[in-house]
Order: C-alpha cells, then sequence, then structure tokens
C-alpha cells in the first residue's frame, strides 16, 4: 500500500484531474468550520481553487459560514441518509466524502445516497482515519484514545473495502495519508518512523485512509 505525505495535495490533484461536475461531502467540516478557515487548512478552499466543485453538508451553520465567504460557489444542504433532491441525482462524475463516514450512523445508507448523486461508472474517494495505525496503539498503552467528539467507528483497510462493495461499490486503489491534523509530535517524532517501516513493509502506517471507487449501479 502506497503511503501520501500530504492528503489534502492528494484529493487536490485528484480533483484537478477529474472530467466533470464534483461534489463535496462535509465540505464544512464543522464544528471547526471557522477554526480551518482561519488556519487555511479547510479542504473545500483548496478544491474551489482547482475545479468547478459543488459542497454538501448537513449542518446549516458551516454551510451559511461558506455561503458568505464564497457568494459565487454552488452549495447544497443534502442528508444523504435520506432522500437525494432529483436534481443532484446523476450528476456528479466524482464525489469526495473527506473524513465522513466514519462519522454517519448508516454507512450503508449513506453509500448508496453517493450512488444517486454519481453518474453511471462515476468515482467516490472515500478517506477516513486508520484504525491500524501504529499510533493509535501507542496511544492505548497509556490508556488514551484520541478521537473526534462525533465518531461512530473504526475502518481499517479490510472494512472499508468490505463496507464499500457491500453499498456497490468496486475499489479500485487505496493509500494510506498521514494528516496536519494528527498532531505535532506525532508529526515529527513518529512519522520519521513510520515512513522507514513503510519502506520494509508497505503497511498501511498513516494516520488515514483514502480509497478511490467505482460505482458499479446508480439506484436513483
Amino acid at each position: 500500500m502506497a503511503l501520501v505525505r500530504d492528503r489534502a495535495a492528494w484529493l487536490e490533484h485528484l480533483c484537478a484531474e477529474a472530467d466533470g461536475e464534483i461534489a463535496h461531502l462535509g465540505c464544512a467540516d464543522s464544528p471547526y468550520t471557522a477554526e480551518l478557515l482561519a488556519a487555511g487548512l479547510l479542504l473545500h478552499e483548496r478544491l474551489l481553487g482547482v475545479c468547478r466543485v459543488t459542497g454538501i453538508d448537513v449542518d446549516p451553520g458551516g454551510l451559511s459560514v461558506l455561503r458568505s465567504r464564497w457568494p459565487q460557489a454552488r452549495f447544497v444542504e443534502i442528508d444523504l441518509t435520506a432522500e437525494v433532491p432529483i436534481e443532484e441525482q446523476g450528476r456528479y462524475a466524482l464525489v469526495v466524502a473527506g473524513e465522513v463516514l466514519e462519522h454517519v450512523a448508516d454507512a450503508n445508507a449513506f453509500l448508496l445516497g453517493c450512488q444517486r448523486l454519481l453518474v453511471g461508472g462515476g468515482r467516490l474517494c472515500v478517506t477516513v482515519p486508520n484504525a491500524c495505525s501504529p499510533k493509535i496503539g501507542l496511544r492505548s498503552l497509556v490508556g488514551r484514545e484520541s478521537v473526534h467528539s462525533d465518531h461512530r467507528v473504526y475502518y481499517g483497510p479490510r472494512t472499508l473495502v468490505r463496507t464499500l462493495s457491500g453499498a456497490g461499490f468496486t475499489v479500485e486503489s487505496m493509500v494510506s495519508c498521514f494528516t496536519p491534523l494528527a498532531g505535532r509530535g506525532g508529526r515529527f517524532v513518529f512519522n520519521p518512523l513510520l515512513r522507514a517501516a513503510h519502506r520494509a513493509f508497505h503497511g498501511p502506517v498513516g494516520d488515514g485512509l483514502i480509497a478511490l471507487a467505482r460505482a458499479q449501479h446508480a439506484d436513483r
């Protein structure tokens, strides 16, 4: 498995190369929208600079902040586990779900909603925290779990493939990645050691996973 040093740059490149409209799910990254904007770390801001992208989120407050910042950009409030508006169905060549899947109560319903957004044969890019990250094991040794308060589940490579496949996607590729939000100590102390381990064993050592999958059907 390849190791990506910069998750946001990888996604930016993917979207810049995509042919057709793109949907970015969880674009507001609530409740940290304003904080990430101030730090220059909001992924949606980077995507707006390289592609034609629609921001989709369930949080009206976060979307309001983004609409104020980019009044000419397109944002839509949708709960993909419920009904997908007809005007959004079959519209997008690429759907990016960045750090969203681990938050949803019904992953299968969410992924079927992603199917409805896609054109036939369109692609879904999912990023999730990596349950196989050695950093998780190291924290557990000292009785600590560092996790977002809204996370419901952990995904490793096999469980992510199984979840995507069960919703009608074929996984084409998967990489592990580092993230700048994983903590300064982890970046400067552990990441060089993990890169060395990756060179030796090619395992999923990053903080997160990025899966690129193709839709096999679209239940509309």
